[in-house]
């Protein structure tokens, strides 16, 4: 079971360059989802769409870690042909002679319609998007490792403001009941925004 299409190294190029913009650390955690078609490949991460034309050879999908995309794009600046046969089967990706192999790499994982979230999600923002979606949808959108992330900031956000406000007699529980509020607000403001059942 393999992807396969021909794709034009300048639209490659854009794709994966589109895909890096703005990431900041997020590089080492988001996912990029390919869906490839017959005649167009779709490159998605979190907050970040492109479609390029293609000459799909064996369409499908193909779930590669953001990071792996670097290392493409780092690749194909070096390329000097017109057009790139871009392969993937599970583990591996092989781009004419050049080939990547990592364990998170996956076939066949068609996401369902992904939400339109900015690259730069706040960590209220993804607190509350974990109260909304289930923990597979979650994984669904490459959303994991932030969520774990945004739960540790929370975290330490608690740690640092509790010693002072318990001077004030503000306890540990006032102040969880406070950040649940917040992130219950933020969950009904999401599930408008983004139409969420």
């Amino acid at each position: 079971m393999s992807v396969e299409f021909v794709i034009r190294t300048t639209d490659l190029r854009r794709a994966t360059s589109q895909l890096k913009a703005n990431r900041g650390q997020r590089k080492e955690t988001d996912f990029v989802d390919i869906l490839v078609s017959e005649c167009a490949a779709t490159f998605r991460a979190v907050g970040t769409e492109t479609e390029e034309p293609v000459d799909g050879k064996r369409p499908g999908s193909v779930r590669v870690p953001l990071r792996i995309v670097d290392k493409i794009n780092q690749t194909v600046r070096t390329m000097k042909t017109k057009e790139l046969a871009f392969q993937c089967d599970p583990g591996v990706i092989k781009i004419g002679s050049w080939s990547v192999k990592h364990p998170d790499i996956e076939l066949g994982k068609l996401p369902d319609q992904r939400l339109a979230l900015p690259i730069d999600v706040s960590a209220l923002d993804t607190l509350a998007l974990a109260e909304i979606l289930t923990a597979d949808q979650i994984v669904e959108e490459s959303m994991r490792e932030r969520v774990e992330e945004a739960l540790d900031t929370r975290k330490s956000a608690v740690a640092a403001a509790l010693v002072p406000l318990q001077a004030l007699g503000i306890t540990e529980a006032q102040l969880q009941g406070l950040i649940d509020a917040r992130i219950k607000d933020a969950a009904k403001r999401l599930r408008q925004s983004l139409r969420i059942p």
